[in-house]
């Protein structure tokens, strides 16, 4: 889809995914000065020169590993889970040649291409159940080309006189391009690290912890060939061999080494005339244990003749085929070693190889250096001769994101942003020119929590796991004041509109609020009090401001309570006091979020009233008004991605109009037009991190949304509404009724609800009348319940009350004070809005049980039958005895309450004997 049909698009990437080994690649040769790097389920190539980013995008679980064609034309990236892929990237055009899907059940693990270039080798990630895995070889050239490699294997094949010329084609075009050699390696040791050698690309090298296999093939054979030499640590006169790290062959030689945790390099050489019975003089066995870095080796690589070694120290070592240290370069402080990637070309000073053999000099073509600190450093060969240290130190390719970013805060006047890590680290960034503006660090056992810039930028709240709340300056991260008014750690942080007030939530479900107050001729931040307003986890605490002005504070629970507090009658005598509560009705969802709804236009109806929206984990946004109080109207919110986890209203700068972000717990972010009514066609979602989104925000100007995954990364989306308001002005231009049929989707319901809402204007007007029938085409509001209830959709009390709360806000939506009678489309809109997302299931029954019981964990709950009678009379919903014993009756067909059950009453029984679950059909 073209950028301007995007509603988001990526726009910057800020941090690289630091774990992973060999996560960058060098594609730098001679004409351009680029690097390709992983970025969670992103790659970025990144050119040096012109500061620009191009992304592939595909995958939907991060990506495991990268590798690059010789002649860096071509990027292959692969990753696991159930929905694994491996693609074959075009680098001039950014653009997918080939993609395999699930090359390996589980995804790739690791993979190397071969120095010849034809084919690429991977290893698959373990089973989760049995830890196996698979090698396999695939044909490089048939990935780059599959057009020609099928067509190639149709000829072939009439060659062959094959019956079957069409077996290469699948009912939608051609299949897969699978591996040409695949073995299953014995179960144990999990193979991380593959290698092919460089002397002969029938070999390759694997290892894991505490194994290492030699693999060859032989062109015609589907399988490979391997072996795994004995290693004992007594060979090597010590007592234990550290874990094993990675492998590679030695250029030029029989040899092969194995990187370890200590710092030792394990030789491995064929054996000889030494050869045991039952091995061959080709097989390898170890030799020789050598220490060459004095911390653990991260890295181990081979370029040219040379050896790379790269250390949990951040050093990078270069050594000949005889071991003979070489080059090193200890001077890079960029924190320990993941990727070590060179150019396609070698540097200019030397024009060729043979010179430097003459000169006897070192020379390797430039290089990249990535490391656990997200940071990539560009290193030239030639500063290794440099004497002063500080240019053998390399140039900063990016600045480095802090690894584990907790919470965002977009700066509300600049181009800027401010972040802050679990380890007490906060950065403030400049999100156009994409460099670190300034940071600072705290000290290590503040865990960061969450923070806030107040409206105008001038101060940055910073809340941590240890209670401290840092009041900073926003511009040089210094300390104002710090307080500490609670034992545990903050959760939830606000600032007032007018940065008089800061509002927090900590762990024992308490919220703190502080003032901006006179002191000796000065002002100082000082603790009014707290309010032990939930007895559950507080998710969001805002500040807002009512269309009159007033400056309002509310916090809303997983407790289903919504809280607001008196700032006017708080203060450091009184402390902070709740000025009203409500608690939403039991068996709807646990809300999730809290945001102050966008004000009506001055002009219209009962723009006077303060409407918040709360989000639950049942995919419904409410709109409640906190004077009445009551919720006014239900929506359904976007379905994909999980339940929404945050909402930040904002105003789009290309319509002058207001839309909602949103985040779900995991991977998707999106947008959602206002005002709401429910409709998918006014929302849109994508996937924005393959994990856990950990927050969001909006720029200042409304033009970028900011988001930051568990993944390590940053990303920075453009945002252009055009496009969805133009999805949701087509929906709207088929009419109301055709819109919301279309949303139903289901012709047979559908058909249903429109003979009972025929049903329901005969009966109005009488079913005996002899008068003409008049079709109003609408219906009394009294009768909405029950048509619902025909539809299959069974409202609660409380569930009838917003039912006709929200026939009530359209209304007003239309400048009416009242709607007596409902459309056929009014009808749809309040029944896809209103119904459950999904249906109750016997899990539900048991959970409910196991609350009732007290029990928590049971696998089979029960009550007493006089319990479960006497809770259906007096708790939640009451049901008369009149009623009730009409309920069971129903359903079991007994003559009373006390036959319709056993005398003790278990979650199944009352499932499948009461309310006629299939508990085999519900399992499934």
């Amino acid at each position: 889809m073209a950028e301007d049909q995007q509603a988001l698009s990526l726009s910057w990437v800020f941090g690289a995914s630091a774990s992973i080994k060999h996560s960058v690649v060098n594609l730098s040769d001679g004409y351009t000065d680029k690097i390709c790097y992983l970025a969670a389920n992103t790659a970025v190539i990144y050119d040096k020169r012109l500061r620009r980013q191009v992304f592939l995008q595909g995958h939907t679980s991060p990506i495991t590993c990268i590798a690059t064609t010789d002649d860096r034309s071509y990027v292959i990236t692969a990753d696991q889970g159930p929905e694994s892929l491996l693609v074959v990237w075009n680098v001039r055009t950014g653009l997918p040649t080939y993609t395999v899907q699930r090359p390996h059940r589980h995804g790739v693990y690791c993979m190397d291409v071969s120095l010849d270039g034809l084919w690429l080798a991977t290893f698959s990630a373990p089973d989760p159940e049995t830890n196996e895995q698979e090698v396999s070889l695939w044909s490089l050239s048939a990935l780059l080309d599959p057009a020609a490699a099928m067509q190639q294997a149709r000829l072939q094949q009439q060659q062959q006189g094959a019956s079957e010329t069409g077996s290469e084609r699948a009912p939608n075009g051609p299949s897969p391009l699978r591996p040409i050699v695949t073995t299953v390696m014995p179960v144990g040791d999990i193979q991380f690290s593959l290698r092919f050698s460089p002397n002969n690309p029938q070999e390759l090298i694997s290892n894991g912890k505490k194994r290492v296999y030699f693999w060859s093939w032989a062109p015609g054979s589907n399988r490979f060939q391997y072996y795994s030499p004995p290693l004992r640590s007594r060979d090597f006169k010590q007592k234990k061999v550290a874990d094993f790290v990675s492998s590679v062959f030695v250029p030029g030689t029989t040899q092969a080494l194995t990187a370890t945790e200590d710092g030792d390099l394990l030789v491995w050489d064929e054996q000889g005339i030494t050869a045991q019975v039952g091995t061959s003089a080709t097989d390898r066995r170890a030799i020789k244990l050598m220490r060459i870095h004095s911390s653990p080796i991260t890295l181990l690589s081979t370029v040219g003749d040379f050896i790379v070694s790269g250390g949990e120290d951040g050093y990078v070592r270069f050594f000949d085929p005889l071991l003979r240290i070489v080059a090193w370069f200890e001077d890079l402080a960029a924190g320990p070693v993941t990727a070590v990637a060179f150019s396609a070309v070698l540097p200019d000073r030397i024009a060729h190889a043979d010179a430097a053999d003459t000169l006897n000099r070192f020379m390797v073509p430039d290089f990249v250096v990535a490391t656990r600190q997200s940071k990539i450093v560009s290193v030239q060969s030639a500063t290794f001769e440099e004497y002063d240290a500080d240019r053998r130190r390399g140039a900063s390719v990016l600045d480095s994101l802090l690894a584990d970013v907790v919470d965002i805060a977009a700066h509300p006047t600049r181009a800027e942003f401010s972040v802050l890590g679990r380890g007490g680290g906060l950065q403030r960034w400049d999100s156009i020119a994409h460099c670190l503006v300034t940071s600072r660090s705290f000290a290590s056992k503040q865990e960061g929590r969450c923070l806030c810039y107040s409206r105008d930028g001038a101060l940055l709240a910073v809340g941590f796991g240890t209670g401290h709340l840092h009041v900073l300056d926003g511009d040089t991260l210094t300390d104002a004041h710090v307080l500490r008014n609670t034992a545990t750690g903050l959760t939830r942080l606000a600032v007032s509109s007018t940065g008089q007030h800061i509002a927090a939530a900590d762990e024992n479900h308490q919220v703190l609020l502080y003032a901006y107050l006179p002191y000796k001729h000065t002002m100082r931040w000082e603790f009014l009090g707290r309010c032990h307003s939930h007895h559950g986890r507080i998710a969001s605490v805002v500040f807002g401001e009512s269309p009159s002005g007033q400056t309002r504070l509310l916090t809303v629970g997983a407790d289903s309570r919504v809280v607001e507090y008196d700032l006017a009658g708080s203060s450091v005598a009184t402390g902070l006091r709740a000025l009203s509560y409500y608690d939403f009705p039991s068996g709807g969802g646990v809300p999730t979020s809290l945001t102050f709804a966008p004000p009506l236009q001055y002009f219209r109806a009962f723009a006077a009233e303060t409407h918040l929206l709360v989000s639950d984990d049942s995919y419904k946004i409410r709109v409640f008004n906190p004077d009445r109080p009551a919720v006014e109207a239900t929506f359904l919110g976007p379905t994909f991605g999980g339940p929404i986890a945050q909402l930040v209203m904002f105003k789009s700068p290309a319509s002058d109009s207001a839309f909602l972000a949103y985040r779900t717990a995991e991977r998707v972010v999106g947008l959602i037009a206002w005002p709401l009514d429910g409709d998918p066609a006014r929302t849109m979602g994508l996937i924005a991190h393959p994990g856990e989104v950990r927050a969001i925000t909006i720029s200042y100007d409304g033009r970028k949304l900011l988001t930051v995954g568990a993944d390590g990364t940053l990303a920075s989306w453009d945002i252009n509404t055009t496009p969805l308001e133009r999805f949701a002005a087509s929906a709207a231009s088929a009419g109301d009724e055709a819109r919301w049929s279309e949303v139903l989707a289901d012709p047979e319901l559908l058909r249903e609800m429109r003979d009972y809402f025929v049903y329901a204007q005969i009966k109005t007007q009488g079913e005996e009348s002899l008068e003409p029938r008049a079709v109003p085409g609408a219906v009394p509001v009294e009768i909405v319940p029950d048509l619902m209830r025909a539809a299959g959709f069974y409202p609660s009390e409380a569930d009838i009350d917003h039912l006709l709360n929200h026939i009530q806000y359209m209304a007003h939506g239309r400048d009416m004070d009242s709607m007596p009678a409902v459309s056929f489309a009014d009808l749809l809109c309040l029944y896809v809005n209103h119904r459950p997302l999904f249906n109750v299931t016997h899990a539900d029954i048991v959970q409910a049980f196991r609350e009732l019981e007290g029990s928590g964990s049971s696998d089979n709950p029960k009550l007493t039958r006089e319990q479960l009678l006497t809770l259906l009379r007096t708790a939640g919903e009451q049901m008369g005895v009149d009623e009730l014993a009409a309920a069971l009756a129903a359903l079991t067909g007994a003559p009373t309450p006390e036959k319709a059950m056993p005398s003790a009453v278990t979650a199944a029984q009352f499932s499948s004997d009461v309310l006629g679950f299939d508990l085999q059909e519900d399992e499934a």
